[in-house]
């Protein structure tokens, strides 16, 4: 495990001058290095260390840990970055593993099927894959994340009801719209009729 504690020291250590924030998402955009990152923080952080560099090594890496561990949580982290943060745990990992396998249908914008919302349920009940939940697509993915979130909402969620209604809603102003505009033509042609009335009847009268 400590030649994750090396690949983690390069990177704070370049990165002495940046926050924690900063280091920790560029370390979960290498390959590796952010599932290095979490492994090191779930599994050594009550490891009792034995000499002067597990010892140095544990106090560079700490100053970050509050920050790396939020982010486990952090509803506004990116689509990638929890993804790396559930890869990096088992139970996690293998969850996430079967969404991909069972839910292929969907990112094809098909259908939503049992075993698909099956795998959804049991993901959602792992800890490390809170963010997941609520991740944010910011291009860095491997596939096409907007798509994804929006064919869930459709096909498995059905949030596509909001839309309907307000497509609902639009078509009845305009139905509302074009009949008043019927009525108000009506009114203008009665009025018309109404005045070529009334000057027949002044023209007849003053004859």
């Amino acid at each position: 495990m400590w030649w994750s504690a090396l690949v983690l020291l390069l990177v704070v250590g370049r990165s002495a001058a940046s926050s924690c924030e900063e280091a920790r998402l560029r370390c979960a955009y290498r390959s590796g290095c952010g599932t290095a990152l979490n492994n090191y923080m779930m599994l050594c952080n009550e490891c009792k260390c034995e000499d002067a560099y597990c010892v140095d090594a544990k106090q560079k890496i700490n100053v970050c840990r509050a920050q790396v561990l939020k982010g486990a949580a952090n509803v506004s982290s990116s689509c990638r970055l929890s993804q790396l943060i559930c890869q990096a745990d088992a139970q996690c990992r293998t969850a996430l593993d079967y969404y991909n396998e069972y839910c292929r249908s969907v990112y094809r914008g098909r259908k939503c099927s049992k075993k698909c919302l099956n795998s959804i349920q049991i993901l959602r009940k792992q800890e490390k894959a809170a963010a997941l939940t609520a991740c944010q697509c910011d291009g860095n993915e491997d596939y096409d994340c907007p798509k994804m979130q929006s064919n869930l909402d459709r096909l498995c969620f059905h949030k596509h009801h909001k839309n309907h209604t307000k497509n609902h809603e639009k078509s009845f102003e305009q139905r509302h719209k074009k009949t008043q505009h019927s009525h108000s033509a009506a009114e203008r042609n009665l009025v018309s009729v109404l005045l070529i009335i009334t000057l027949c009847i002044s023209l007849t009268s003053n004859s």
